[in-house]
């Protein structure tokens, strides 16, 4: 009976010391990150995104555009060249109304427009409003519903990271590997809907009968700078079934007014 007792005593030990372990690497993250107060002060987040990708149709960047307002507005904005079209698309989530605009590809038998989101799938978007950063969610990940489990350690291109399993309260899944020497993301893991939401083409995707649920995606991040005492990285590998893809972020803009338009459908 005692030696049940120690036992069931060293798992509550080792269970305590694994969510400890969590809470001191994220914390870390957030310093290193511009610190929670800065981070949570960040009401606007307005940033530039292009793919660029190698295809057996040859190869093609997507620029994306990302707007964010706390609690109130997220608008991812998109355009690519499909061939001789000119392909615009967005996402649109607000505190009141969901909406996606699709393009029309008929060869693909797509006839695009705009949608209206169901109130469920809108809700479902919301947490797209966190504009605390580019890995919001593990800014007081806690207080948000999220829940976080220390994993193990794993080298990254050579570097040393601890990796952490951020579970969002929908039950979307994103692992993270963050480097022991600098404290910053330098990869996440994520799949389904989340990896469709990161790569910025979930909606173009579903749209052309690809599954958010069959999307695994790896994306490297490196070349942080500072903006208004806020780290973000410039440039990401987007790693998928599908090959790799570069990106680079731009135009990171905190806490500036968004134009009025971004947040109208039409």
């Amino acid at each position: 009976m005692k030696k049940a007792s120690l036992f069931l005593l060293l798992l509550v030990f080792a269970a305590t010391g694994f969510s400890q372990t969590a809470d001191e690497v994220i914390n870390k993250f957030v310093a290193a990150s511009g610190g929670k107060e800065k981070l949570n002060a960040i009401n606007t987040l307005q940033y530039s995104q292009t793919i660029s990708m190698k295809t057996p149709m040859g190869d093609f960047s997507v620029p994306l555009k990302f707007y964010r307002e706390r609690n109130k507005l997220f608008r991812l904005q998109a355009s690519m060249q499909f061939g001789p079209q000119s392909l615009e698309f967005f996402t649109l989530v607000t505190d009141t109304a969901g909406y996606m605009m699709l393009p029309a590809m008929p060869m693909l038998g797509s006839e695009g427009g705009l949608k209206k989101m169901e109130e469920k799938d809108r809700a479902l978007q919301t947490f797209q409003f966190d504009a605390a950063g580019l890995f919001a969610g593990l800014v007081d990940y806690s207080a948000k519903g999220n829940k976080a489990e220390f994993v193990k350690e794993e080298k990254v291109v050579n570097e040393d990271c601890y990796v952490i399993k951020l579970t969002s309260k929908t039950g979307d899944e994103t692992t993270y590997f963050i480097s022991k020497s600098t404290s910053l993301v330098v990869r996440t893991d994520v799949k389904g809907g989340m990896a469709a939401n990161m790569t910025g083409l979930g909606g173009m995707m579903g749209d052309m009968g690809s599954k958010a649920e069959n999307t695994e995606v790896i994306i490297l991040y490196s070349d942080y700078r500072d903006v208004k005492g806020v780290k973000f990285p410039s440039k990401a590998v987007i790693k998928n079934q599908m090959g790799d893809a570069e990106s680079q972020f731009t135009d990171i803009k905190i806490n500036e007014p968004i134009e009025a338009k971004w947040y109208r459908a039409g």
